[in-house]
């Protein structure tokens, strides 16, 4: 039986002590797209063409830190911290995340794009900046509607953003290595050779601070190295062995403004909750399930196994798969079904963010993005971030074939836990996911018009878990004495069907006889 707790002596209960300080083989695999056509979708429409870069592969070391139980030993409090450790004998043959470049599609482009956005509607909205600029045109040009040219005056300078674009050397796409991509950061050149500059000159050319400039960036997809933030209060199990581990609510301990709410998620990352339009929009805050380390003992095929997973920022119900035997022992496949992510559920409404721009066939202030696409962005800090399962598999035709070289399928692309089922433990995981950054069309900037709108694809993952030797065993204790009193019952059977044969036959053979005898 699962419980948390301690012993008499206030050290960890033989459970908590495994947990604690797993050993099971952890490892992060990432294969990185290199886009080889950039000039083509920035001057062409061109779709994307990507070659996979990789596995670049990280040994996981897990550690569950600051725990601490409530003095009824009903709850528990703890942190998890993972290091990653670049293994080169896991990866591909000569790959070093260090010297080895990609060009990918710039997070912060986009970031960028839309805070000068906001800054030049902020700078034309003020009022002394209006009269300013109307003064000018009576002054130079005493026949025109002055209100009526300051507007062109406005579009001019939006629509020629791509000609200072290039003045300062900034791009939709980046050139960066492997490291810093996922885990070192690269400076976001959008923010820091763009945004702030304009800020200034205009702050200093009119005398007064009318803007503000945003603080220096950088961009990395996997800031968690080494690091923890999030502190979860669970059940011990004490009362219910059957919800151990449960997640009852989590703070964030370097950002007070982001707690769960009780047993529900932050609003603010799924504000579509209580939209009119949104029946059933409070099942994208509810937080439920474990973390996803270990399950309930007598899990059925029937269940629907809640996991808070913090990737996703929200909770997802793995579905039962099939069979599988995992080095000997017997278990249930479980994996995160494709409803999860299909925007027409209206279940899921509630994950729906109004769309800004429009992207592939959905137009501006649609709902929802296509089927198969996550939008993280209220979760993110406001960076356009999707989520999807690599490959875009189980996505939309209109978002699956966005990338022609993709060729989904369900071996290398589905996330699948394999669960021992009388004890509930995890036999091997594959959690799987690709990181795409939301692209805009842009249609106001002359130099981007042609450029399709839709989700990129940066990254995909494989973060796999296998269990380790002391598991093993001890699931073999149960198993081999099952197998051995299943041999057994065979072999008993099959002697009584032996027995039964041979008395039949001596049966057949007398009557036989005594039937020749009577003749």
């Amino acid at each position: 039986q699962k419980l948390l707790g301690l012993n008499n002596d206030g050290s960890y209960n033989d459970f908590t002590k495994t947990w604690s300080n797993p050993q099971y083989i952890s490892t992060i695999q990432y294969w990185v797209y290199d886009y080889k056509n950039p000039i083509g979708i920035l001057n062409r429409a061109i779709y994307p063409d990507v070659e996979e870069r990789g596995p670049y592969a990280y040994d996981e070391i897990i550690k569950n830190e600051n725990i601490d139980f409530s003095t009824d030993g009903e709850k528990m409090a703890f942190s998890q911290r993972i290091i990653y450790k670049f293994n080169p004998s896991k990866s591909c043959k000569g790959c070093d995340p260090i010297n080895d470049t990609v060009i990918v599609p710039d997070v912060s482009f986009m970031i960028g794009m839309d805070t000068l956005d906001q800054q030049l509607e902020t700078l034309f909205n003020n009022p002394e900046v209006a009269g300013f600029c109307e003064l000018l045109m009576n002054g130079n040009l005493p026949n025109v509607n002055a209100t009526a040219e300051c507007i062109k005056l406005r579009n001019l300078i939006i629509g020629e953003l791509g000609t200072m674009m290039d003045v300062f050397d900034v791009s939709p796409f980046v050139n960066v290595t492997v490291d810093q991509l996922i885990f070192s950061g690269y400076q976001a050149p959008m923010i820091n050779k763009v945004v702030n500059k304009l800020v200034w000159f205009v702050n200093n050319f009119i005398g007064m601070k009318i803007l503000n400039e945003t603080a220096p960036q950088y961009v990395l997809l996997n800031s968690e190295n080494a690091t923890t933030d999030q502190l979860y209060y669970v059940w011990t199990g004490k009362s219910d062995r059957q919800k151990t581990g449960f997640i009852l609510r989590w703070d964030n301990m370097t950002n007070a403004s982001l707690p769960s709410e009780g047993d529900f998620l932050p609003k603010s990352w799924w504000p579509s909750f209580n939209a009119t339009w949104c029946k059933n929009g409070k099942n994208a805050l509810r937080l439920d399930g474990t973390n996803g380390d270990y399950f309930q003992n007598f899990v059925k095929k029937t269940d629907r196994l809640p996991v808070f997973i913090y990737d996703l920022c929200r909770t997802s119900y793995l579905a039962y798969d099939r069979d599988v035997t995992v080095e000997g022992i017997p278990g249930y496949r479980f994996v995160l079904p494709a409803d999860e992510f299909d925007m027409t559920n209206p279940d899921n409404c509630g994950f729906c963010n109004p769309l800004k721009y429009g992207a592939y066939e959905t137009p501006k202030d649609a709902r929802c993005m296509p089927t198969g696409l996550l939008d993280l962005s209220n979760c993110q800090n406001g960076a356009p971030i999707m989520l999807s399962k690599p490959h875009f598999y189980q996505a939309e035709p209109v978002v699956s074939r966005f990338v022609p070289r993709f060729k989904p399928n369900y071996d290398a692309d589905e996330t699948m836990l394999d669960i021992e089922p009388y004890t509930g433990t995890v036999l091997a995981a594959q959690k799987r996911s690709q990181i795409n950054v939301l692209v805009n069309q842009l249609a106001h900037v002359n130099a981007y018009t042609v450029l399709r709108p839709g989700a990129y694809p940066l990254v995909w993952s494989n973060e796999s878990f296998y269990m380790d030797e002391g598991t093993k065993s001890q699931l073999n204790q149960i198993y081999v004495p099952k197998k051995i009193v299943t041999i057994v019952c065979w072999c008993v059977f099959g002697l009584g069907v032996l027995f039964f044969l041979v008395g039949a036959i001596v049966l057949i053979g007398t009557a036989v006889q005594v039937e020749r005898k009577r003749k």
